[in-house]
């Protein structure tokens, strides 16, 4: 019998850890300690209908009209002749 003992022991304690092994991690909130600077859901919200409450402002920026777009210049195009004459002139003078 004594020499059976130390391994009911051993058998116990590692059937004792594997049950408190088990508990901590079903029992113990997510996410929970993630440090300084961890935002949490309520912050997050916060920042979000802050950015939405900052969209709908209206000001004058609103009340102009999109001025005239540039129409979009293709890449086989060459560049005007005109900037040409510039950087010609621009590189002579140096």
């Amino acid at each position: 019998m004594a020499t059976a003992l130390p391994g009911i022991i051993m058998i116990t304690a590692g059937v004792a850890f594997y049950l408190l092994a088990i508990y901590w991690n079903t029992h113990r909130p997510q996410h929970s300690g993630s440090g300084e600077g961890a935002l949490t859901v309520h912050q997050l919200i916060a920042h979000v209908e802050a950015e939405r409450r900052q969209r709908e402002r209206t000001g004058r920026h609103r009340l102009r009209e999109p001025g005239p777009q540039p129409p979009p210049s293709t890449p086989d195009a060459p560049p005007p002749l005109e900037l040409h004459h510039r950087a010609h002139e621009a590189l002579r003078h140096l």
